[in-house]
């Protein structure tokens, strides 16, 4: 939970581009790592205690809420399977329709009353160019874990 919050801090891009973070990469290793069950608990878990630990912004449950989707689908992709570009794959591209185009547009329209035509052309256009670049980074952080000695039993 610690590396998620200190890697949900960091980012490339720009506020008024496109902005892409690495706290996905926290929440893909306690799925691999923990199973969907205790993936999902912390990410849920993470985003409370950084909101109160100074994450900024206005506490919205919609968002703990993704965030516990987001650490399900992980786990559910990637706990005990080898890793490979087809699982990679597909728990980035759940995570990426289901939490971040569906669930998270809804809050921001709910929380905003942002219209929907704008909010989804604008992430769908984010979207088209951070997943792939999850993917890779993803998929080269596995490989590089599953060649770690010890990592293999943190799986079980």
């Amino acid at each position: 939970m610690a590396m998620q919050m200190v890697l949900s801090k960091l980012s490339i891009g720009s506020d008024t581009l496109v902005k892409v973070g690495f706290g996905f990469i926290g929440t893909a290793l306690l799925g691999y790592f923990f199973g969907p069950f205790w993936a999902a608990f912390a990410s849920g878990a993470d985003d409370i205690i950084g909101f109160f630990l100074g994450g900024g912004g206005t506490f919205y449950f919609g968002f703990t809420l993704s965030a516990i989707v987001a650490g399900a689908l992980y786990g559910y992709w990637l706990h005990d399977r080898p890793v490979s570009w087809k699982y990679t794959i597909l728990g980035v591209l759940s995570v990426t329709i289901i939490v971040n185009m569906l669930m998270n547009t809804l809050w921001v329209r709910l929380m905003y009353q942002t219209p929907w035509t704008l909010l989804i052309s604008w992430r769908l256009l984010k979207q088209l160019i951070s997943a792939p670049l999850q993917v890779v980074l993803l998929y080269t952080v596995f490989k590089v874990l599953v060649r770690v000695p010890g990592t293999a039993q943190l799986q079980r």
